[in-house]
């Protein structure tokens, strides 16, 4: 369970992203920068399978668990940020390993200079390699993904299943654990994705999208998205800000300056959590590290077990 968001600037405001990462409790998520690469290897291994290395990635700063090479959201050295979001539908139950929702994250990260170029790659791969894997840290999880993809110019939310793909562009978005796409922009299979995917509506999913979106329509600042990640429903798993078997490991905000300025806590629980803020490239503030060190976890569990 997760949500994330994102709005296109104009004179008034920047342009700005934000995701809750909701995930199994008391699994531990890390801040990750990994620094602009040349690479010299042919093959890359991610979470589950190797596929093909590029010769250039760009810089990273991603939130992650420390179990999975991918990333529940992040934003690279040109301003392109990406979340995704687990879909449950027909196909989901699929046990084949391929990549998985996050590994598209880090690796959308990793090789565009865009938004645009981030959704064609992610694309690319998914017919390549395809899609699938345990994301469970407890126990298992297996699911498909959307993405809500987006520069400081364009923002593109992206739905799939299996192999499958439907794309809308938007101005602002909220994407949450539900199928939304019911006429895409683009598409390989029918453009009224929703419709022909959708296994169970997923109720409490569809009213975390709208309180999300209703509230980022009139948000303008960082401030405003620290109000809307840290909001609380009376209806159970309506909250934004998540507690209990599910809960919200990482919160991470980005606005999209000439270098990203980004806040993230990096520990469980917004409502009770500080913002660290971080410009992009600069000296790292703990507790980003880099990934030779992510098992450091200290400042996380400090976290957990003080709250």
């Amino acid at each position: 369970m997760c949500d994330t968001i994102g709005k296109i600037g104009n004179k008034k405001y920047y342009s700005m992203f934000a995701k809750n990462s909701d995930r199994q409790y008391d699994e531990p998520q890390v801040m990750v920068f990994i620094d602009a690469k040349q690479n010299t290897d042919k093959k890359l291994k991610t979470t589950y399978i190797e596929i093909e290395q590029v010769k250039n990635t760009h810089a990273i700063l991603i939130s992650k668990p420390i179990w999975i090479w991918g990333a529940e959201m992040g934003v690279n050295d040109c301003g392109v940020c990406i979340g995704n979001e687990a879909i449950s539908t027909k196909t989901s139950r699929n046990n084949k390993e391929a990549l998985i929702g996050m590994d598209f994250v880090r690796l959308g990260l990793e090789r565009a200079s865009s938004a645009k170029e981030a959704l064609n790659i992610i694309i690319e791969l998914l017919q390549k390699y395809g899609q699938g894997g345990n994301c469970g840290y407890n126990k298992p999880s297996y699911y498909d993904n959307s993405f809500l993809i987006m520069d400081k110019h364009e923002l593109y939310i992206l739905e799939t299943v299996g192999k499958n793909y439907a794309v809308k562009r938007k101005k602002a978005a909220s994407i949450s654990n539900c199928l939304t796409i019911s006429n895409a922009d683009i598409y390989n299979d029918v453009k009224n994705f929703k419709k022909k995917y959708t296994d169970i509506p997923k109720k409490n999913a569809n009213i975390r999208k709208k309180i999300t979106y209703k509230k980022l329509l009139y948000s303008k600042n960082e401030e405003d998205l620290f109000n809307i990640m840290k909001t609380h429903s009376k209806k159970e798993g309506c909250s934004i800000c998540m507690h209990g078997e599910h809960e919200s490991t990482n919160s991470m905000i980005v606005i999209l300056k000439d270098k990203p300025v980004i806040y993230f806590t990096g520990c469980p629980n917004p409502c009770n959590s500080k913002y660290i803020k971080y410009i992009f490239n600069e000296n790292l503030v703990y507790p980003i590290m880099n990934e030779e060190n992510q098992d450091n976890c200290d400042f996380w569990k400090s976290k957990r077990y003080n709250n």
